[in-house]
């Protein structure tokens, strides 16, 4: 884990994630979707907000068939990153609905859409990167440009993690908005009996 002058503090929030691109066709596209974040020491649990309508589509599917399916949908189960002692990184994804565990190692974590950054899990925007940024402004905000971006956000010293986070490239062709709300603490934290789930490897959904 990273050594910050202070423990990480707890928090539950939902994150929204906006994305607005114009190709060269001139078509606009915009993508939303939203994450439960829960930050315990040093465990993040991040679940992507589904639409009811999806669990409807699957609502016939019983659980033998889906065990004889040869696949596990990484985009939609949560996501368990765990900073060990060691400070070596354990890797789960989650599916509860049909209690399955899949662990991930190191070598395949750009598969599934990890980079390996323990401080962009933990705080979505890394403490040095917000550093590098500079003092906030008396509007709260920081800014900064790099690399064709302008990138600016409103940071919580007492939560530890960005506000909201509004990056732009310079072309105005992309915009990227990231909103985290707080929430009320969970009743129970949802990794919470995951071992007792079917403990799957990553190979075991390799062809």
């Amino acid at each position: 884990m990273s050594a910050h002058a202070a423990p990480l503090p707890n928090i539950d929030a939902l994150v929204t994630y906006e994305t607005r691109q114009v190709t060269s066709a001139g078509v606009t596209r915009t993508e939303r979707w939203q994450e439960r974040l829960v930050r315990r020491g040093g465990a993040v649990w991040s679940e992507r907000v589904l639409p009811a309508s999806r669990a409807a589509l699957h609502a016939n599917e019983s659980a033998a068939e889906h065990a004889g399916h040869k696949h596990f949908d990484f985009d939609s189960a949560a996501r368990l990153v765990e900073c060990m002692p060691s400070g070596e990184l354990r890797l789960r994804f989650v599916d509860r609905e049909h209690r399955v565990v899949v662990s991930v190692p190191k070598a395949e974590y750009g598969a599934v859409g990890f980079d390996g950054n323990w401080d962009a899990a933990a705080y979505i925007v890394p403490p040095a990167v917000v550093a590098r940024m500079g003092a906030a402004a008396a509007d709260g905000w920081r800014a900064e440009k790099a690399k064709g971006w302008s990138h600016k956000l409103r940071w919580s010293a007492a939560q530890q993690v960005p506000l909201r986070v509004e990056s732009r490239r310079d072309d105005g062709n992309v915009t990227r908005v990231v909103t985290v709300t707080p929430m009320a603490a969970s009743a129970s934290l949802p990794w919470s009996g995951i071992d007792a789930f079917a403990q799957k490897e990553y190979d075991d959904f390799m062809d």
